[in-house]
């Protein structure tokens, strides 16, 4: 079965509503919707069991093309989020084998009936954390624990207090032909700007985002430089930001020359 690119970053250019306790709580009871005759695909391998891959994170438009020709059903439950059209939870769970004729059970986002159009915390966490690489404000607001990913892969920890320390995010990895990461550097550096909808990483080489964090999409934000489809030129920066606005999570790709 053809697998789904889950780390999809979804950038908010419309609505939303405002978070409260977190992205965990819908803001709407989900509600049933019926399949659609594109919900169901002709089977191009009768008989053949399908391997379910990970759905979550993904827009529901890449999980209909890549299951396209696996005569499965999809049936679309909705729940009232951010990013609409975003998988948020799926039925059976990754790696559960099914056969021919089975019944693939989604909630996916959709946009509020009424909402606050509001810039979502990643998006304000991002610049704030720019413009302290630039040293033109002070250290943005930290969570007591803040995790730092190079290339989808969790790589460092820090405490709120060495998150204010630059120093500390100087990663002693190599990638993408460096000796080192220096993500502070990389967003000072770089003619970084704000991006929508990209494929952040190239698929053929990449590693899919921790699960927590693939349910956290529509809360984050990235920063890149050039296109976002050239694999081999981009720098990308993505923060998440939690409650009141404060970073936890931090990730950043880089092309390689």
């Amino acid at each position: 079965m053809k697998l789904v690119v889950v780390a999809v970053v979804l950038l908010l250019a419309g609505c939303s509503s405002t978070p409260s306790s977190g992205p965990s709580e819908p803001t709407s009871q989900p509600t049933s919707a019926q399949p659609t005759a594109d919900d169901t695909a002709v089977d191009d391998h009768p008989g053949r069991p399908h391997q379910v891959g990970v759905l979550v994170g993904s827009s529901l438009r890449d999980v209909r093309r890549a299951l396209r020709g696996e005569g499965l059903t999809i049936d679309v439950r909705r729940r009232a989020r951010c990013a609409p059209g975003v998988v948020l939870e799926q039925s059976p769970v990754p790696g559960t084998k099914v056969e021919r004729g089975a019944t693939l059970h989604l909630v996916v986002s959709e946009a509020p009936a009424a909402a606050t159009c509001i810039v979502p915390p990643g998006a304000a966490a991002v610049r704030a954390l720019r413009d302290w690489a630039l040293g033109d404000g002070p250290p943005p607001a930290f969570a007591d624990r803040v995790r730092l990913l190079v290339a989808n892969i969790p790589a460092r920890t820090l405490s709120d207090d060495e998150a204010a320390d630059r120093t500390s995010w100087n990663l002693p990895i190599g990638y993408a032909e460096r000796r080192d990461v220096r993500i502070l550097e990389a967003l000072a550096e770089a003619p970084m700007r704000e991006t929508g909808v990209p494929h952040y990483f190239c698929p053929q080489r990449g590693q899919a985002l921790p699960a927590d964090l693939l349910r956290r999409l529509p809360w984050s934000s990235t920063l890149v430089t050039r296109s976002p489809r050239a694999c081999l030129e981009v720098v990308a920066v993505q923060v998440w930001a939690g409650a009141g606005g404060r970073i936890t999570d931090v990730n950043i790709l880089l092309g390689t020359p």
